[in-house]
């Protein structure tokens, strides 16, 4: 029989984010604006001068996933003390963490995020994160499940049960889940579709999501 469609999934980009985490994700918003909205708007920043590249606060500025507190200054490992000259119970070598509270205790490479406050000599912040604006706005777009933005044209609501039960809450667009089916030819000749379609459900319990 001839192959009437190739299907719309391209097989050889399968796994293609096998071992990266993108396969393990929460999609908490899915928007399309009218005309361009800039990342730090959509981010929560208060002006464009976290969207320059070249700047120590732009957006996109932050730590490689490898990075320690040791990538940032004044936060060094050394050998602990020496045993104690004629003990009878050796001592055990050990390494210390050596922590400069009077160092500006900034990241390797100038990279800006995650803006932290300094660690004292104890390992503690000798202040507490600002979570409100140091990383944009708690109510930023981008994470936002009320976005009110006029030029909104959708803003999918997962907050259901079912991938069926989807709904815009703009109510500009009707959302039709699509999923892979086979196909045959009836007694008649005619397509049809013999693959049982089952909606997908969508996680709702916070503690059971990606992150």
């Amino acid at each position: 029989m001839a192959k009437i469609h190739n299907g719309f999934i391209n097989k050889n980009y399968q796994n293609t984010f096998e071992g990266t985490g993108l396969n393990n994700f929460d999609l908490a918003t899915t928007k399309i604006y009218k005309g361009v909205k800039p990342m730090w708007e959509q981010l929560g920043f208060e002006s464009d001068d976290s969207d320059v590249p070249n700047q120590s606060i732009y957006w996109d500025n932050i730590i490689p996933s490898d990075y320690t507190f040791l990538n940032k200054s004044g936060i060094t490992i050394e050998n602990g003390d020496n045993p104690i000259s004629g003990s009878r119970t050796p001592r055990t070598l050990y390494k210390e963490v050596i922590i400069n509270q009077d160092d500006e205790q900034i990241w390797d490479d100038n990279y800006y995020y995650p803006n932290l406050p300094k660690l004292n000599m104890y390992g503690i912040f000798i202040e507490d994160i600002n979570i409100e604006n140091s990383y944009g706005d708690d109510t930023a777009p981008i994470t936002n499940l009320d976005d009110s933005d006029e030029n909104l044209l959708l803003n999918v609501d997962f907050d259901q049960t079912t991938t069926d039960d989807l709904i815009d809450k703009t109510n500009l667009n009707k959302i039709e889940y699509n999923q892979d089916f086979k196909i045959s030819l009836d007694r008649d000749f005619r397509l049809e579709a013999n693959t049982l379609i089952i909606p997908d459900g969508i996680e709702t319990n916070n503690n059971e999501q990606a992150f």
